[in-house]
């Protein structure tokens, strides 16, 4: 892509001239937050190779400067400079420069004490040129009759107070992702750089191991600086270095071209951006993750990464707002994310998207028992590929139709997925295609019913884990000794069977029946192994030993049973412990005379086929 000459000039320039020169820069609202993690440590390694003597790295090259040229010559400094992109790389070398400033002042005060006044003379020298040339600016108000000090660089206006205060040493507590990121740059700084220059001999070695810091940075390291003059050149410049390099996320993009479409409309620019602000207070991985989500569930459709060309294609195609009615359309759509946002990242934790609305008299539409649901489809059975689909109902159908769907969803994805490993891709397809007809439904006013996906979930467990090939799974698979993931496994079938049994004590005859009243709380029921997993010399058995992690050896207790059955045998532990189970299938237990292999044998057997009845789509 090519730039016109008259209107970009690139030049590579050390940061010491950039400070002293160009300023002041300010950071625009439509730039994302600081956002630098482990590139802090990269930078304070970079810096430290500039120390070490190694002619071999006598200067370092540390990016681009992406800049649009302000002039006004009303004002007593006449050019400042909004960055485009780079302000991460800024940010971080201007508060290293301010770390070097407090610490020349703290040995200054420290050598006055020890009344070393060479040492305190060369610190203040040290902390004052470092202030004067490379933090502040002063600004002569001559109508006023005042000279002001103003900081070399402002960031945007979610974290330039924060920054601020980090600069000139200020006790601050972040409230927000970026704050807390800059805070940890800051500490990084100080631990890698500052503080192994204080820890040198004397005052005046203190001063020179600050000294050689400030020299790696401001005369040994440099940027190339490109500088427009025009800001449809200089966007399209950010673009293009941002979608090659990926620095930004593709939530900072949108939030960048968003606000570039309404920029003839500054109040409806500034709620744009007041939007985004709120937007990305979130940690970027919930914003990215957010996204992916919402362009299957609005569009139908897949997308992979990066998203921000279709992200923009999709919901913005008008590069400018050409009235106001436009505009105001675009702080429509940015506030959806928002709201949108936040009902993704309530469901995503498994907490219910729903108001509570009872009325007296009336019984409540859904229960405990199916607020549970959710939490054990995205959480426990980590269903994540549902998120698109569970977006849409919740904006879209009552809470009722929503449990009904997050019930289906969960008998699905535990047949399907966890159990028979079946590939998302299919499920997908219906699940993207489910959630922007269930839109389309909602704006014509149109009712919704499950029963089309129902059938096509069913068609899909027809064809990848029939009922053969599901207990062979469940037999193989949902071994205790297996861990983590397959412990979770055993809890969602134990437990589900658990809730059915009613309907299964009654033959299973139709669409499974859960007892909604009851719920077990997963992260609080104990899996019991019948057969004890370390039997002691008159307790143990070959046969059940080589079987003792399968599912037929395997029931649970519930939270509020406080189980120490451990390893005694089966003798020792049918009356004290299964007997007054409230589980029925552990209380079950007690009727057997023994735990043989023949017993085990025919309680794997049930187990099996009573999930092929509870875990079915009809």
């Amino acid at each position: 892509m090519a730039f016109g000459a008259e209107s970009v000039t690139p030049r590579s320039v050390a940061i010491g001239n950039l400070l002293q020169e160009h300023h002041p820069f300010f950071v625009p609202r439509y730039q994302r937050s600081y956002a630098w993690e482990d590139q802090v440590t990269a930078f304070t390694d970079d810096v430290k190779d500039l120390m070490s003597g190694n002619p071999h790295v006598a200067s370092h090259f540390f990016g681009g400067l992406v800049c649009i040229e302000h002039t006004d010559h009303t004002q007593p400094r006449p050019h400042k400079y909004e960055i485009v992109d780079g302000q991460q790389r800024l940010a971080t070398i201007v508060l290293t420069l301010a770390q070097i400033y407090r610490a020349a002042l703290s040995v200054k005060n420290d050598a006055t004490e020890h009344g070393d006044s060479q040492a305190a003379a060369s610190a203040e020298t040290l902390a004052t040129d470092t202030r004067d040339r490379f933090l502040e600016w002063r600004n002569a108000n001559v109508s006023a009759g005042v000279t002001e000090s103003l900081p070399r660089l402002a960031l945007s206006r979610a974290d330039d107070d924060f920054f601020q205060c980090l600069i000139s040493g200020e006790e601050v507590q972040p409230d927000r992702e970026s704050h807390e990121l800059l805070a940890a740059a800051e500490a990084q700084i100080r631990t890698a750089l500052i503080d192994r220059a204080l820890k040198e001999g004397t005052h005046q070695e203190q001063v020179a191991a600050l000294d050689r810091i400030r020299t790696a940075i401001v005369s040994q390291s440099h940027v190339i600086q490109i500088v427009s003059s025009d800001r449809d050149r200089a966007y399209q410049l950010f673009s293009v270095l941002n979608d090659r390099g990926r620095s930004l996320e593709d939530a900072d993009l949108l939030r960048s071209y968003t606000l570039e479409t309404v920029h003839r409309f500054p109040k409806h620019q500034d709620k744009v951006a007041e939007i985004w602000d709120k937007i990305l207070s979130a940690p970027s991985k919930d914003v990215s993750d957010f996204f992916l989500a919402y362009y299957p569930s609005t569009t139908g459709g897949r997308t992979g990464l990066p998203i921000f060309k279709e992200l923009k294609e999709e919901y913005f195609p008008n590069s400018e707002a050409s009235d106001e009615s436009e505009a105001s359309a675009v702080i429509d759509k940015v506030n959806e994310f928002r709201n949108e946002m936040e009902l993704f990242l309530k469901i995503r934790k498994g907490d219910w998207p729903y108001k509570s609305h009872v009325t007296p008299g009336a019984a409540p539409a859904v229960t405990a028992w199916h607020k549970d649901r959710l939490r054990r489809l995205v959480i426990s059975l980590k269903h994540e590929l549902a998120m698109p689909l569970l977006l849409s109902a919740a904006c879209s159908v009552d809470e009722k139709r929503f449990a009904e769907l997050v019930y289906m969803l969960e008998i699905f994805s535990f047949r399907y997925k966890n159990v028979c490993g079946g590939h998302a891709t299919a499920p997908a397809k219906r699940y993207y295609a489910e959630a922007k007809k269930v839109r389309d439904a909602k704006a014509e006013s149109k009712a919704v019913n499950w029963g089309g996906l129902r059938s096509e979930l069913k068609a899909l467990i027809e064809k990848s884990a029939p009922d053969d090939q599901f207990k062979s799974a469940l037999e193989s698979r949902l071994r205790y000794d297996y861990g983590g993931a397959q412990r979770s496994n055993i809890r969602e079938l134990l437990t589900t069977l658990e809730e059915h049994s009613t309907w299964l004590n009654k033959g299973g005859i139709g669409l499974p029946k859960p007892d909604t009243m009851m719920v077990f709380d997963l992260d609080r029921v104990t899996i019991e192994h019948i057969h004890p997993q370390n039997p002691g010399a008159f307790t143990s058995n070959p046969q059940l030993d080589a079987v003792c992690h399968h599912l037929g050896n395997l029931t649970f207790f519930g939270p509020d049973e406080n189980s120490k059955a451990g390893n005694k045998d089966f003798a020792s532990k049918k009356t004290t412990y299964y007997a007054p189970s409230r589980v029925g299938m552990t209380k079950n237990l007690a009727a057997h005379d023994q735990w043989s292999i023949a017993e085990y044998e025919k309680r794997r057997d049930d187990l099996l086929e009573n999930a092929c009845k509870v875990f079915t789509l009809g």
